[in-house]
């Protein structure tokens, strides 16, 4: 497993961490800690801290926490061992592996209108299909994706041609490699491991600018590579016009191929990435409980992927840890310190501005009796929001909306709850009035 793949599923430890312990023993005992080795045959995450016994009493405290929380993340149970020092693998050791993470595949990503783009090239790129897609180049915000979809070209190629070498390198790992290979005198290696592969996936790159020997190795590297017709991939959170500080000849060579960028998903993309993992968790999402989950969380976390999947995490390992069913009070429980503003902030009289704002009407149109669809239709949906985000009982939204009975609420919820599930202009329209909720 790579470094940069065990210091993501160790972040995914440390939010499960988060549902079982204090936030301040976390953030004292765990959270600092980067692994730097794990040891399949030990069954042994080792950290390096100079005050490696004061991690590690707290931890030893914790270890069947984090055998438990490890298992979930890794499949597989580990203890937490903190050293003074960890034996490092050589170059040529890491050689051996593709560093690719197996979470990461074309068959976990969930495809949707501002990432359909970038899939398709992606598997373009995987299959051979053309070869004007050299380099690729992905650029997007933190956790939208890109990784996602640069390791699911790795998991593919080597699945469908494993006679291809691929190679799968962050700009922090070539960096560090390059510096450790000028000291040791091993720059011969260096160029061994990166210019005879057939798949060079390169993450981040924005974070190679300013180190001038790092660009004048993927320079040369880059010009090895185009000539001898392999692929290169290459993510980086903005355009390469906009890289600042890397030389211009590197940034011309970015955009040989094609540059495809990835957006925040909509709703229904967030809502599909949410049932995805659910399925994978072997959760029931046919619950209606679990679906209203989904929808808080769906709404709470617009422009992370990670974050999304992050926050389903912590509440499906709390139900597990307390025995408590996946539901929407549990969640908000759970996910109180992140979306503690909505819970604090977002009243019914707020949302049923924003709906009567939307569709042109007033807020005594929607308390009124009136059954016109262009009355009727955004009282259900500001009905449906008051229940879903606020967690208010049936008679009591009754009361909200001018004493009316519980069975037309139900009835109101059940209406949106089912059109959502076709339908793309209600999904849309309900992320724009929660945009402007006035919070």
């Amino acid at each position: 497993m790579t470094k940069t793949a065990l210091k993501q599923n160790w972040e995914s430890v440390i939010e499960l961490l988060y549902s079982e312990l204090d936030d301040v023993v976390v953030n004292t005992f765990f959270a600092p800690l980067v692994p730097a080795k794990i040891s399949e045959t030990e069954g042994k995450i080792f950290f390096i801290s100079e005050n490696s016994k004061f991690y590690q009493n707290t931890i030893n405290h914790h270890q069947d926490l984090i055998v438990s929380a490890t298992e979930k993340v890794f499949g597989k149970p580990y203890f937490a061992v903190v050293q003074e020092s960890v034996e490092e693998e050589d170059i040529d050791d890491q050689q051996k592996e593709d560093y690719l993470n197996p979470k990461y595949t074309f068959d976990s990503f969930v495809p949707g209108p501002t990432n359909r783009m970038a899939y398709a090239a992606s598997m373009a790129v995987a299959d051979g299909f053309t070869k004007t897609y050299n380099p690729l180049f992905l650029y997007a915000g933190s956790g939208l994706g890109k990784t996602h979809l640069m390791h699911a070209i790795g998991h593919f190629v080597k699945r469908h041609k494993p006679k291809k070498k691929i190679l799968y390198v962050s700009a922090e790992t070539f960096v560090s490699e390059l510096i450790e290979a000028i000291r040791t005198h091993k720059q011969n290696q260096f160029k061994e491991k990166y210019r005879k592969v057939d798949y060079l996936l390169f993450d981040d790159v924005q974070f190679i600018a300013g180190n001038k020997f790092a660009e004048e190795e993927l320079y040369n590297t880059f010009e090895t590579l185009r000539a001898a017709n392999k692929q290169m991939v290459f993510t980086s959170d903005r355009p390469p016009r906009e890289l600042g500080d890397i030389p211009e000849r590197l940034v011309s060579r970015f955009v040989w191929g094609v540059m495809v960028d990835i957006q925040p998903p909509d709703y229904e993309t967030r809502m599909a990435i949410l049932k995805n993992k659910a399925l994978l968790e072997n959760v029931d999402i046919s619950s209606q409980e679990v679906i209203e989950v989904f929808d808080l969380i769906a709404h709470s976390f617009k422009n992370n992927i990670r974050e999304l999947e992050g926050a389903f995490t912590r509440v499906l390992a709390f139900s597990a840890f307390s025995g408590e069913p996946i539901n929407i009070s549990l969640a908000k429980k759970v996910l109180s310190d992140v979306i503690v503003k909505d819970k604090k902030e977002l009243t019914p009289e707020k949302i049923k501005k924003a709906v009567a704002e939307y569709y042109g009407i007033t807020v005594e149109d929607l308390d009124s009796s009136k059954r016109s669809r262009n009355i009727s239709y955004p009282r259900h949906i500001a009905i449906y929001l008051i229940r879903n985000r606020l967690g208010i009982s049936y008679p009591s939204i009754g009361k909200i909306f001018g004493g009316k009975d519980h069975t037309s609420i139900m009835h109101s919820c059940e209406v949106i709850e089912n059109e959502l599930k076709y339908s793309d202009e209600l999904s849309a329209a309900i992320d724009a009035i929660m945009e402007n909720v006035d919070i």
